[in-house]
């Protein structure tokens, strides 16, 4: 294996955040998370408000977000108000619906994954394998951008002072 690789992402005790309206599909959730990832900590919110301030706060690894929540029009609306945090955590997008569009639509608008409800319930391992793989796609995207914002400095300075991105 090549020396460069390296554990992106500490999986230590992921802080999930769930942002989850429905007392059924969160224990779901909570219950498909504590089967199978012995060190998670998964915090709820049941409002997009309330869990707009959890994120403000910058103790969550991982958001989970269902799309139909009591404070937000549409799914749009939803993603559009937690889309500033994808930068910084995934976001990993839970619905009840079966709207492939919708779900390319908003992992093209840098959502990591979309997630189905139905498919926790039919493989709760399923919810864990996609926590693992869109944290460290999370965190691989981070290193390479940090690695280009760190080029383009040492461009500029080597150009007097200009940047090749602006």
């Amino acid at each position: 294996m090549d020396t460069e690789v390296e554990k992106v992402v500490d999986k230590s005790m992921p802080r999930v955040l769930l942002i989850e309206d429905s007392d059924s599909d969160a224990f779901i959730v909570q219950k498909a998370l504590y089967g199978g990832m012995d060190d998670t900590h998964c915090t709820r919110a049941i409002t997009l408000k309330d869990g707009e301030d959890i994120l403000e706060k910058g103790q969550t690894d991982l958001l989970l977000l269902d799309l139909g929540l009591p404070d937000s029009v549409t799914p749009a609306d939803t993603y559009a108000r937690v889309k500033k945090w994808a930068d910084k955590v995934p976001v990993v997008i839970m619905t009840s619906l079966k709207d492939h569009a919708l779900a390319r639509a908003l992992v093209r608008d840098g959502a990591a994954d979309f997630l189905n409800k139905d498919s926790i319930l039919e493989n709760p391992k399923h919810i864990q394998h996609v926590i693992d793989f869109s944290m460290e796609r999370h965190a691989l995207t981070r290193k390479i951008m940090q690695e280009s914002k760190d080029k383009d400095s040492t461009l500029s300075y080597f150009m007097g002072g200009y940047s090749i991105t602006k």
